[in-house]
């Protein structure tokens, strides 16, 4: 049984995640769990478990997620934690894409943006960055965008969180 993740220093975890991307096991589920365990020692109070819940909840209301929102839902004051929040999610866009699920990070927008779920220039950018960096091929950012917003929407109604780990819900 391999150490505990929480076990390593961070600079032996993010060789081991480096590990895992340069022999193409990024489907492995130590790898996940050190990509959630880097995300809670870099995510400055914002924790993954709280983010994921929070994401299920507002995709089953069909509701978008501020950033505001996402940091009260761990806890944290948003104002001292934007640099944290763009690498947060931008392992939330990773985790989900490894897990086989729709890019959940799509329906995090600004405060400003609720209403219509449009993301400012600047973080469409990052989003759609960091769906590139994982092998996304599209032609318009803007409609990639809404793409993976509502297939956040759609997986939201037929997932279902076991106690300890979320799984997706089984099809008849």
């Amino acid at each position: 049984m391999p150490k505990p993740v929480t076990d390593w220093t961070d600079s032996e975890l993010q060789n081991i995640i480096d590990n895992y991307r340069r022999k193409a096991l990024t489907s492995d589920a130590y790898y996940l769990q050190a990509l959630e365990e880097m995300s809670r020692r870099k995510g400055r109070g914002l924790e993954f478990d709280k983010t994921l819940r929070a994401v299920l909840k507002a995709a089953r209301a069909d509701v978008y997620l501020s950033y505001a929102q996402l940091a009260e839902e761990s806890g944290v004051d948003w104002t001292n934690k934007r640099a944290a929040m763009m690498g947060h999610l931008n392992s939330l866009v990773e985790f989900s894409h490894r897990k086989g699920w729709p890019l959940l990070s799509a329906i995090v927008v600004n405060q400003q943006k609720l209403r219509t779920g449009d993301m400012d220039a600047s973080a469409l950018k990052g989003f759609v960055t960091a769906a590139a960096d994982l092998g996304y091929v599209f032609a318009d950012d803007a409609a990639f965008m809404r793409e993976q917003q509502q297939a956040v929407f759609d997986w939201s109604k037929s997932f279902q969180e076991a106690p300890a780990e979320a799984v997706p819900a089984e099809t008849p």
